[in-house]
């Protein structure tokens, strides 16, 4: 990602989405700084950076190959139990994607800071011998009543 002027359209907009969850407060627009603004609710408050993206993002891991710099930057600011750091990303068609970074991890949310929780589909496991990881002996599924 090359450097560029600072995505203050984004960061407008992102404002008012972050003022649907507690008081804002931003931050002098000097380069370099770790995040654009802090959102500051009952019990925690949020350090939020904003960037643009040419694309959306299917993975969360994804931000991390994209924003390298920028995620690092972040890392910056210390975790507490009060504390939480947001990566906020706006696409060209102007779709809004949320991220919570935290020390090993970074996980999508929500507009509202709720996690997105992702679907898992149950895949049943074979080791190399046949026989299935349960533990049965066929590893094709019989009826209840073995038929």
């Amino acid at each position: 990602m090359t450097k560029g002027r600072r995505p203050l359209n984004a960061i407008n907009e992102s404002v008012e989405i972050a003022g649907r969850r507690g008081s804002v407060e931003q931050v002098s627009g000097k380069r370099g700084i770790a995040f654009d603004f802090i959102i500051i609710e009952l019990d925690r408050v949020m350090f939020v950076k904003v960037k643009r993206s040419q694309s959306s993002f299917t993975y969360a891991l994804e931000i991390l190959i994209q924003y390298q710099r920028e995620i690092a930057s972040l890392h910056q600011v210390a975790l507490t139990s009060v504390t939480v750091r947001e990566f906020w990303v706006r696409s060209p068609n102007e779709t809004w994607q949320f991220f919570l970074i935290r020390h090993d991890s970074v996980l999508e949310i929500r507009a509202d800071g709720m996690y997105i929780p992702r679907e898992s589909i149950p895949v049943r496991t074979v080791d190399l011998s046949g026989t299935p990881a349960d533990g049965t002996d066929d590893p094709v599924s019989t009826s209840e009543d073995g038929d």
